[in-house]
C-alpha cells in the first residue's frame, strides 16, 4: 500500500460472487467431489473454501487485468485504478468491466466506486491528502477498552497491528501488552499501567490521519532513529515532511549486547534490504545519529560484540552504490549518548556500602595455539569488601576449563562464586554476563519447574551447571547477583571487575603455555620463564 499510486480520480471495483465465475477444467473437476443428500457431486465452478481458489483467482484477475489494463492494481476481487484525466480514467473503466463481462464476470455496482475523490481499498482510505485508515478503522479506535480475557487481548493487538505503521516506535510500546500471551507469563493481571499504555497508543494512533505513498520521482528518505531496547525508522519522500511509514524492531537477545554503533548499523541494513522495493529504483538516503556512517569499520568501534559475520553483511550494505548517508545531530538524543544495556537491578537489591562482601566472576576463552576450532578457557573470581567507593579485594580464584566456549566459561565463573560464598553474609554477586544473570534472576524458576526445558520443550544449554545453582541458590538467600557492563572506564564496578577480568586472563595464558609446553619435548627457556613468574605471582612477560 505504500506503493500505492494516488491521482484526482480514483475507482475500485468489486467482482461479484468471482469464484464462481472461474471454470473448473473439466479433468480437474473430480478433485473438487464431495457427497451431499446420498449421490456424489463435483464442482464446476471454483468453490468457496477450497484452500487454493483465492490464489487461482487472483492469477485468473491479474493475466485479464494484464490484457486490458496492466497499470490497474488488483487484490483476489478488488480491482483499483486511478487518473488525473476524468474522460480518460472513464474510459479505463469501461475497458475493464466490458472486458471482464465479455469472459463471464460481473461486478457489484453497489460495493464499486467510479470516479471518486476518495475510495477505499484493502481497508484504506485513499483521498488527495494522502492514504488513511478507513472510516470505521478510526470509530472502532475511539471505543477501545482494556480487555478482560485473554482472547479479547489477541483480537485487540490484531486491530492495533493493522495500524501500526500510524505509531511511532510501535514494537517498543506494544511489548508490555504482548508478555501478557506468553505461555509462560506469571501473572495475567491488568494493571493501571497497561491500561496507560493502551491509551497512549491509541491517542497517537487518532492523532496520525494521513500518511504520503511513495512518490517514484523522488528519492527514498529513510530516518534511524535509536531506542533503549529498539530502534525505529520513518521513510519519506524527499522534500516531504509527512512520513510514507513508522517502522519499528525490537533487538534481538544478542543484539541487545550490541554496542550502540552496531545496533545503528543493524537497524541500517534492515531498512535498506526493507524498503529497497518501495525505492522503485531511486536513492535511498539513510539519516542517522552517525557521522560519516558509511565510513565506519570494525576497527573504528569500541566494545565490539556483533561477530563477523555480521559485519561482513553491514560492510555490504554500507558500501551499496544506491545509498547515501547523512548525519542528523538531532537524532543524537540522550538516550542514544547515555544507553548502556544492563541488565535491570533487581528488586531488593541494597546499596553497595550495606554489603558485607562483593564479589566479581569472570570467563575468558581465546582460540587454541594451533587449533582454532578448540579454545582455552578460564574463570575466575575475586572477593573483597567496599570502604566507600573504593573496592578492596580480599581473595582471588581461579579455574582451568580447557576446551569451552566463553558464555559455559562465565556461568562456570558463577558457580565457583557461589561455591566460595558465606551463606550467613549478605553478599553482592556483580557478572558482567547478561545471559547468567538474567537467568540466574528470571529464568532458573521456571527452568526447574519445566525440568531445565524452554518453553519449545527443549533442553536448555548447560543443564547440569544450571542444576547445581539452582540448588545452590536455595541455600543462599543473602546473595544478590546483578550485572555490569565490562571493559568500562568509570563506574563503582569497574575496579572489581577489571580485576576478575586480569585473573580469567591470565589464568587463560598459564593454561595455554602449559600446554604448548606439554607438547613440545624441548620447553625453551621463554616458555620455562612465564611459567615460572606465573607461579611466583610476577606479572606475565
Amino acid at each position: 500500500m505504500n506503493n500505492i499510486v494516488r491521482k484526482k480520480y480514483k475507482t475500485t471495483l468489486d467482482i461479484s460472487n468471482g469464484f464462481f465465475c472461474q471454470n473448473i477444467a473439466p479433468e480437474s473437476r473430480d478433485y473438487t467431489s464431495f457427497s451431499a443428500f446420498g449421490s456424489q457431486k463435483k464442482f464446476c465452478r471454483l468453490p468457496q473454501g477450497y484452500k487454493n481458489s483465492p490464489g487461482l483467482f487472483s492469477a485468473r484477475v491479474t493475466e485479464i487485468l494484464h490484457e486490458l489494463d496492466p497499470e490497474a492494481l488488483s487484490y483476489v476481487d478488488d480491482i483499483y485504478l486511478t487518473d488525473d484525466e476524468l474522460l480518460q480514467h472513464l474510459r479505463r473503466v469501461a475497458r475493464i468491466v466490458v472486458g471482464f463481462a465479455e469472459i463471464g464476470y460481473k461486478f457489484n455496482l453497489k460495493k464499486s466506486k467510479i470516479a471518486f475523490l476518495s475510495v477505499i481499498f484493502l481497508g484504506y482510505e485513499l483521498s488527495n491528502e494522502g492514504k488513511s485508515l478507513a472510516p470505521h478503522f478510526w470509530e472502532k479506535c475511539a471505543r477501545l477498552q482494556p480487555p478482560n480475557s485473554v482472547r479479547k487481548l489477541q483480537s485487540l493487538l490484531g486491530f492495533l497491528n493493522f495500524g501500526r505503521t500510524y505509531i511511532p516506535d510501535y514494537a517498543t510500546r506494544i511489548k508490555p501488552l504482548y508478555e501478557f500471551i506468553r505461555p509462560n507469563f506469571p501473572s495475567r493481571f491488568w494493571t493501571i499501567e497497561h491500561t496507560h499504555i493502551l491509551r497512549d497508543l491509541q491517542t497517537d494512533l487518532l492523532a496520525v490521519k494521513h500518511l504520503h505513498t511513495r512518490d517514484n520521482k523522488t528519492h527514498l528518505v529513510i530516518r534511524v532513529i535509536p531506542g533503549a531496547v529498539g530502534i525505529t525508522y520513518v521513510t519519506f519522500n524527499e522534500g516531504e515532511t509527512v512520513p510514507i511509514a513508522y517502522k519499528s524492531h525490537l533487538y534481538s537477545a544478542a543484539e541487545q549486547r550490541f554496542a550502540q554503533t552496531e545496533k545503528i548499523l543493524t537497524a541500517v541494513q534492515m531498512a535498506v534490504i526493507k524498503e529497497r522495493p518501495l525505492a522503485q529504483g531511486q536513492r535511498i538516503i539513510v539519516v542517522s545519529p552517525i557521522p560519516a556512517l558509511e565510513a565506519v569499520t570494525k576497527a573504528s568501534v569500541p566494545n565490539l560484540k556483533a561477530l563477523h559475520p555480521r559485519w561482513i553483511q553491514w560492510a555490504t550494505s554500507l558500501t551499496a552504490t544506491d545509498v547515501d548517508y547523512i548525519f542528523d545531530p538531532k537524532l543524537q538524543t540522550q538516550e542514544f549518548l547515555q544507553y548502556k544495556m544492563e541488565y535491570p537491578v533487581p528488586a531488593g537489591t541494597l546499596p553497595i556500602d550495606q554489603y558485607q562482601m562483593v564479589i566479581y566472576t569472570d570467563g575468558s576463552a581465546q582460540p587454541a595455539v594451533g587449533n582454532k576450532q578448540q579454545y582455552s578457557a578460564a574463570c575466575a573470581v575475586v572477593s573483597g569488601t567496599m570502604e566507600g567507593d573504593v573496592f578492596c579485594p580480599r581473595h582471588t580464584y581461579t579455574q582451568t576449563l580447557g576446551d569451552c566456549t566463553a558464555q559455559l566459561a562465565e556461568l562456570k565463573a558463577l558457580l565457583l562464586a557461589l561455591e566460595h560464598v558465606d551463606p550467613v553474609i549478605l553478599t553482592l554477586l556483580v557478572c558482567h554476563s547478561y545471559y547468567c544473570v538474567q537467568s540466574f534472576n528470571e529464568y532458573l524458576h521456571y527452568w526447574r519447574l519445566n525440568g531445565f526445558r524452554d518453553s519449545k520443550g527443549n533442553t536448555i544449554k548447560h543443564k547440569l551447571l544450571w542444576g547445581k545453582v539452582v540448588n545452590l541458590k536455595e541455600t543462599l538467600p543473602k546473595v544478590h547477583v546483578v550485572h555490569t557492563l565490562g571493559h568500562q572506564r568509570v563506574g563503582i564496578h569497574v575496579a572489581g571487575n577489571t580485576l576478575a577480568d586480569e585473573a580469567a586472563k591470565s589464568a587463560v595464558a598459564v593454561a595455554t603455555v602449559a600446554a604448548v609446553t606439554h607438547s613440545s619435548s624441548k620447553p625453551d627457556t621463554e616458555i620455562s620463564a612465564a611459567i615460572k613468574a606465573t607461579a611466583d605471582g610476577t606479572p606475565f612477560p
